[in-house]
């Protein structure tokens, strides 16, 4: 993940390269739906490999804890382990509230 702190007048803005928000079963379900282009694009052989392969998104989304689809698939526990995915988006609401920013209940 790569992120910047962007200051302008009063404001801050935090960037993160990445949307950590999306869990590994909206990551499959974004592959089924864009299986036409990724078999165009040459990414995928087929329509069969694009559905093997969201399945094993899938199912690590299931069971976070096989290192093996993790393995297989480029991922680590920045990805697998919600937690650790979703750091960055806490550090930075705990940020707004220490610095008066966040409007929640306003």
């Amino acid at each position: 993940m790569q992120a910047a702190e962007i200051h302008f007048g009063r404001g801050v803005f935090w960037g993160v390269q990445y949307h950590p928000e999306i869990g590994l079963d909206e990551v499959a379900g974004a592959l089924r739906r864009q299986a036409d282009g990724l078999v165009e694009a040459g990414l995928a052989a087929g329509h069969d490999d694009v559905e093997a392969y969201a399945g094993q998104v899938e199912t690590l989304h299931r069971e976070p804890g096989r290192r093996d689809l993790a393995w297989q698939l480029g991922l680590d526990e920045q990805v697998t382990d919600e937690r650790l995915r979703r750091a960055e988006m806490r550090n930075f609401i705990e940020a707004l509230g220490r610095e008066g920013l966040l409007a929640v209940g306003k």
